[in-house]
């Protein structure tokens, strides 16, 4: 029996087995092309990723969607980062702008997308973060516009994940005064929008996956597509960043971090040593323990915050903590497997070299470690005046609960 079965219904091992195969039979031999490659959009795993309905794990049965909650996303996330970095962080970055989109979206907005991205047809990108304001929200430049039935957008984005695939993105700029919390507004933009451009610099990891730069030089869109109401940017920014952002990636971050430790057992015991293998010595095997330690607190972590979300409950410090927590363990474990691996983790023919990389990139987003710390730190000192998850919660009350 393992600890999570607390949290799981048989709906949920169910899932866990189609999640696993599908991850092991179909994303796992598309591996090597996808390295060999280097930056690249891959669509392929994205379409067998949406032909699966996984893009529509949190909409709605009435628009096509799983309605199966946020222990299924983590399941999910955590399979298929088992096996790719990328395929994981391909499926998780679209879920952040359609829980936005769920979030705050109107009737008319969620009936003409949500369907068709419960389908697979459509897939989000939500672009927030600025070159040269990071995690500075409210400092962003770019800007919103009215004119007459239209809005006029100017913007500079980037580390927009998914954006090499996506079709529809949630753009967050301002519309008021800059540092006004009531400053910014979230617009529905297509891609193929006259204006919009997208680019992909090189990265060091996560191959197939893009993060790239948006850049909207006077795009023209219809008042229609305003999210939410004039002045919701930031509510629908750091809602969608701390109840799916931050909880995504820890799940990523796990799944890769399950693998570091099989991959890395793996090697010490086909290693021959004195009269048996590397796995067998004391110190080497006090470097095993100390990972297994990292990764049953880290799961429990991501689950448990999941598991609150599913449950109704506000969770913003443990959505927090579950990033931060998975981060630093699977940075730490990636590395006691690196220097256990010896020389051979600076082939990049071994796989451990693959997931060092590919951890690397999972820490930045939704807010580095400090960032996390920060958040911690405010709930320690009774200082954090905004519950993201209630308001989310409150906001989406009205739904069936998930499975």
């Amino acid at each position: 029996m393992s600890s999570l079965d607390v949290y799981l219904s048989e709906a949920h091992r169910s899932l866990r087995k189609q999640g696993r195969e599908v991850a092991r039979e179909e994303v796992a031999p598309r591996i090597a092309d996808m390295e060999a490659a280097g930056t690249h959009t891959d669509h392929g795993i994205a379409r067998i990723v949406g032909e699966r309905g996984w893009f529509g794990v949190f909409i709605g049965t009435e628009h096509g969607g799983l309605h199966a909650g946020h222990v299924a996303k983590t399941i999910l996330l955590d399979e298929l980062s088992y096996v790719s970095g990328a395929a994981g962080a391909i499926l998780q970055a679209p879920l952040i702008p359609t829980l936005a989109l769920l979030y705050r979206g109107s009737v008319e907005q969620k009936q003409r997308w949500l369907p068709q991205i419960a389908a697979g047809t459509l897939y989000m990108a939500i672009a927030v973060t600025e070159p040269e304001h990071g995690s500075h929200v409210l400092g962003m430049t770019s800007t919103a516009r009215r004119s007459g039935k239209y809005w006029i957008i100017n913007a500079d984005k980037c580390w927009v994940g998914a954006s090499g695939i996506a079709h529809l993105h949630v753009v967050i700029v301002r519309t008021g005064k800059r540092g006004d919390p009531r400053g910014l507004s979230a617009f529905l933009v297509e891609a193929d929008r006259d204006g919009l451009e997208v680019t992909q610099p090189p990265l060091v990891g996560l191959h197939g996956f893009t993060a790239g730069n948006v850049r909207l030089r006077n795009v023209r869109v219809p008042a229609s597509a305003l999210l939410g109401e004039v002045g919701d940017g930031l509510d629908i920014a750091y809602t969608a960043s701390t109840v799916c952002g931050r909880p995504n990636l820890a799940a990523v971050a796990l799944g890769l971090h399950r693998r570091v430790l099989d991959v890395t057992t793996d090697f010490l015991a086909g290693r021959p040593r004195y009269d048996g293998v590397l796995a067998d010595l004391p110190v080497v095997g006090q470097h095993l323990a100390e990972m297994k330690s990292r990764l049953m607190t880290a799961e429990g972590a991501v689950y448990y915050a999941a598991h609150l979300l599913d449950q109704g409950v506000s969770c913003d410090a443990e959505l927090v903590n579950s990033k931060l927590v998975n981060s630093r363990a699977a940075k730490a474990s990636v590395q006691e497997g690196k220097d256990t691996h010896g020389g051979y983790s600076g082939r990049a023919d071994y796989e451990i070299s693959r997931l060092s990389r590919d951890i690397d990139l999972v820490s930045a987003p939704a807010g580095p470690d400090d960032i996390q710390l920060l958040r911690l730190s405010e709930v320690a000192r009774g200082t954090d005046r905004v519950q993201w998850s209630a308001r989310y919660l409150a906001q989406t009350a009205s739904q069936t609960p998930p499975v």
